[in-house]
């Protein structure tokens, strides 16, 4: 199948109910469910929108997964980390005109530092130049994007949850995006145990590689910046948790008398 606009070649993004986009122009061609003209599939992810969120905030997801698309961006961690980002700073790129006047360019901006941040540097010339964008343009967006980004960071440092620390510091370590989802349960579950959020983050992801994978406490060390024996330290009571809470549940209910 080509595109109906620019005869381009078509990307068939993954699920089976997913959208058609042309990878030259980015157009969602019309060929799946839609709901007030947006291309619709399956909520699973931060980058799938679902009928609760605003009309803006699908414009901005719909956006990045034409873009993402275009620029063969894997879904997770690099997506997943631009769409987490444009939820937690919907206000900011909801509000400010420089940047939701041009969507596809702040989009495009957006994940040129989501790459830099996980040392996947991809320039903006060549970004620029794929998506048949401005180049200045997409600069110029970068840099309002990165004074913005910075400054928010830095009035939210110490907000940081768990989970922050889980898909920030865990993409860094695979690209399984079942170990996050797993390790992302396990935070749910213990929620509300105390704890510092980066070891517990850290240690939830250790208690999900361990089931899955051979990724060792060390390399997971090294990506969340704390000590093996940290990460070890905070496994094992993240498992005392869980245990003890699956005892309690299994337990049988006395009648009351």
């Amino acid at each position: 199948m080509s595109c109906q606009k620019c005869d381009g070649a078509v990307v068939y993004p993954e699920g089976l109910n997913g959208e058609k986009i042309c990878k030259e122009c980015g157009l969602v061609l019309d060929e799946s469910p839609t709901f007030k003209s947006f291309a619709q599939w399956t909520p699973e992810w931060h980058s799938n929108w679902n009928e609760q969120d605003s009309e803006t905030l699908k414009e901005w997801l719909t956006t990045l997964r034409a873009v993402s698309c275009q620029l063969n961006i894997p879904n997770f961690p690099y997506r997943e980390e631009a769409a987490r980002t444009l939820r937690k700073q919907n206000n900011c790129f909801s509000k400010s005109q420089t940047l939701s006047k041009n969507k596809r360019a702040t989009v495009a901006a957006l994940i040129h530092l989501v790459l830099k941040e996980y040392n996947k540097v991809r320039s903006i010339t060549d970004i620029s130049k794929e998506l048949l964008l401005d180049k200045k343009l997409v600069l110029r967006q970068s840099w309002i994007l990165n004074k913005t980004l910075t400054h928010k960071r830095t009035d939210t440092m110490q907000r940081k949850t768990a989970t922050d620390y889980l898909f920030e510091k865990g993409g860094k370590v695979t690209f399984n995006n079942e170990i996050i989802s797993a390790a992302e349960k396990t935070l749910l579950k213990i929620k509300g145990s105390g704890g510092n959020p980066i070891g517990v983050a850290a240690g939830a992801f250790y208690f999900a590689c361990k089931k899955k994978t051979k990724i060792s406490k060390d390399e997971i060390g090294l990506a969340f910046g704390i000590s093996e024996r940290t990460v070890y330290a905070n496994e094992v009571r993240i498992r005392g948790l869980i245990e003890a809470k699956t005892r309690l549940q299994s337990r049988p209910m006395i009648p009351c008398q």
